[in-house]
């Protein structure tokens, strides 16, 4: 669905869920702006029980001068209604009749809605990464507005832990697109009116009853309903506990139930251990320490009659009893290997494989930015950061992913050439300045695409390695790198003829893409 595709109605209502966040709002606000300036006579409404309540909210909406409307009936049957952050029908969204609908989200979900003849949904962070792409996609420059600007980076902030549970690429770039053209003062008024003293007392009890599984030092806490956001303050206390390396704070909502991970050991990365344990009945992401989801009840409580029959009455215990089984089932069938040690699987009686002559593409670092330059570069998979330096080479692969060569490895493994190389995957890597300077975000230096810049190689003939395939969770963890390779069962454990003590993961689509047995 395309924003331009609506301009054909004239009367339009915008609809935000009940009780408005500040996601919602700022992505019907975005929306708002975006009809006005086309001139059609457009309304951002919720509905509900009761007008919001939130301290936060009324200062975003007060302070950034968003025309928001509270209320219980339209007299006039709009042309169309769009739901923003929510899905028509849903039961936190009050049923409101218009003679088209659509909606905007980015919740997992079934997409098929009695009623429904439009939709947008992208599981990203937040509606509002899905508002400011579909924004800049018509042409219609966000960044010129410093109320929007504002609006939008603060429901991302919101929806996300305090930026801290971003996963997708998207999220990221909408963050540093916005982060220096947003009214400053503004944003940290927002971002300081978040706790009152009733959610004080909420992360006080929270914190009183937890659950300790002492082998795994793993935490788990339950907190009354509450703002989202409120989750990541008490899983920030959480995991400073000294018995504790990994925490998951939860609440029931109405739309699911919000989690919220902390991680500070060697063994467990948040968004990791988050995406193992929704797997199936929701989505989490985040980064290496920090991170957060949010289950679908009614998945939930498929899983739970699926795993132990009739399902609880309370919605919070059925949670409890779920989230903590699947935390010790993740630490159950994961092995660890510890490659600084030196202590690795004998991998010399498995079968060696070829890596066949599959063009991958490549990029001389100093091509891009100059030599000392500390560089983020974003993919689907996450960010990486690297110092360039005259030796570096960022190589492409099959998939789209990205990662480094010293130019001697490179030049020995590998034909440059110099026919262009096109980057396949969802999302094009981009790579941007890491540490900018006052001088860089004056000059407002946008990030640079790889695809811009890349070119074939090939890798040269040989390259042995001997592969055992998986059959639990593993993962190789390395005294160089910050995060560890996590294999799934069907990936590959694999190690080069000649280096057998550096044991790296292979995923599976791309071994059996990139790999062939030596006996064909």
């Amino acid at each position: 669905m395309k924003l331009h595709e609506l301009l054909q109605y004239d009367r339009i209502v915008i609809q935000m869920h009940n009780d408005p966040d500040a996601d919602t709002i700022a992505s019907g606000f975005g929306l708002y702006l975006y009809f006005q300036a086309h001139a059609k006579s457009v309304r951002l409404i919720y509905g509900g029980k009761r007008e919001m309540h939130k301290s936060n909210v009324i200062q975003m909406v007060r302070l950034l001068e968003i025309p928001v409307e509270y209320v219980r009936e339209l007299p006039e049957e709009p042309e169309l209604l769009i739901t923003v952050d929510c899905r028509y029908g849903e039961r936190n969204v009050q049923k409101f009749h218009a003679k088209h609908i659509a909606v905007i989200d980015h919740h997992p979900g079934a997409k098929q809605i009695p009623g429904v003849e439009m939709y947008d949904i992208r599981i990203y962070g937040a509606c509002t990464t899905i508002i400011w792409e579909m924004l800049e996609e018509a042409g219609f420059a966000v960044s010129s507005s410093e109320r929007l600007s504002t609006a939008l980076y603060y429901g991302l902030n919101m929806d996300t832990g305090g930026m801290q549970e971003i996963a997708h690429p998207k999220d990221k770039d909408m963050r540093d697109e916005l982060e220096f053209r947003l009214n400053q003062t503004v944003l940290t008024l927002l971002l300081n009116c978040n706790l009152s003293s009733k959610e004080l007392k909420i992360a006080g009890r929270a914190m009183t009853k937890v659950d300790y599984q002492e082998e795994n030092r793993f935490a788990i806490a339950e907190a009354q309903r509450c703002d989202p956001n409120i989750l990541g303050i008490i899983s920030d206390a959480l995991i400073e506990v000294d018995m504790v390396d990994v925490c998951v704070v939860f609440c029931v909502l109405d739309d699911g139930i919000k989690l919220s991970v902390r991680s500070c050991g060697r063994e467990t990365i948040a968004n990791d251990f988050i995406s193992f344990i929704v797997a199936g009945i929701g989505n989490g992401g985040g980064h290496e320490r920090k991170a957060g989801g949010l289950i679908n009840q009614d998945l939930m409580k498929e899983a739970y009659c699926s795993r132990y029959g009739a399902p609880e009455k309370n919605m919070s215990r059925m949670a409890h009893r779920l989230l903590s089984d699947r935390a010790a089932e993740y630490y159950d069938t994961q092995d660890l290997i510890y490659t600084q040690t030196g202590k690795v699987p004998d991998l010399s009686g498995e079968p060696v494989y070829e890596k066949r002559r599959l063009p991958v593409g490549y990029v001389k670092a100093t091509d891009m930015y100059p030599a000392g330059t500390k560089v983020c570069v974003r993919m689907l998979e996450g960010d990486n950061i690297y110092t360039v330096t005259e030796d570096t080479y960022f190589i492409i692969g099959i998939e789209g992913e990205v990662y480094t060569n010293e130019a001697d490895y490179f030049f020995a493994h590998n034909d440059p050439t110099d026919k262009p190389y096109e980057i396949r995957g969802e999302y094009a890597p981009t790579i941007r300045v890491a540490v900018k300077t006052l001088e860089q975000i004056e000059e407002e230096q946008a990030p640079k695409t790889l695809q811009d810049y890349v070119k074939e190689c090939i890798p040269k003939e040989g390259g042995l390695i001997h592969a055992r395939r998986l059959t639990r969770r593993t993962k190789v963890i390395s005294p160089k790198r910050s995060n560890y390779l996590l294999g799934e069962p069907g990936d590959y454990l694999a190690s080069r003829v000649e280096d057998p003590k550096r044991q790296y993961i292979i995923q599976k689509d791309i071994m059996e893409r990139s790999y062939r047995p030596v006996s064909e």
